[in-house]
């Protein structure tokens, strides 16, 4: 994938809409670009949150606990965001993400997803409605979950 094709994926994305094209494209010009193969770890639970993740093409796997029991929290696909949350609380990774399928992801600094948040305020409007819309899909899986018990 080309510059201008990672480009055009970030203005596609609703949580970088109201960034224009030219810092689009200078966050896709300051970002790692990796590939993974299929079970390959993009990052695991417990490790220090330093950088966010765009997944530019193929599927990776969310998933949370040890050895003795693994539940899959989500599939997540092109045009998504990885390690935020530990990025903007501080904290270590909540879950393990691991390629479902050979994976590009664009690596982004966490200190310039933050800085960003802080200059651009439709950015941050756009990650709060992102959270509150993750948070309800968790609520709605915990409900489901009593439900079945």
């Amino acid at each position: 994938m080309n510059l201008d094709r990672e480009t055009e994926l970030l203005r596609s994305m609703p949580l970088f809409r109201a960034i224009t094209a030219a810092r689009c494209k200078l966050v896709a010009m300051s970002s790692d670009r990796l590939e993974f193969q299929r079970d390959e770890v993009v990052y695991a639970e417990g490790q220090t949150s330093t950088c966010v993740f765009i997944v530019l093409s193929g599927r990776v796997r969310a998933t949370r606990g040890g050895a003795d029991r693994v539940v899959e929290l989500a599939q997540i696909g092109a045009g998504e965001l990885l390690g935020e949350t530990g990025v903007i609380t501080g904290r270590p990774r909540n879950a393990t993400i691991a390629a479902i399928e050979p994976t590009a992801v664009l690596r982004i600094d966490g200190r310039v997803f933050v800085e960003m948040l802080q200059q651009v305020p439709e950015l941050s409007f756009a990650m709060v409605r992102e959270l509150a819309e993750r948070a309800e899909l968790a609520d709605d899986r915990v409900a489901r979950v009593v439900a079945d018990l």
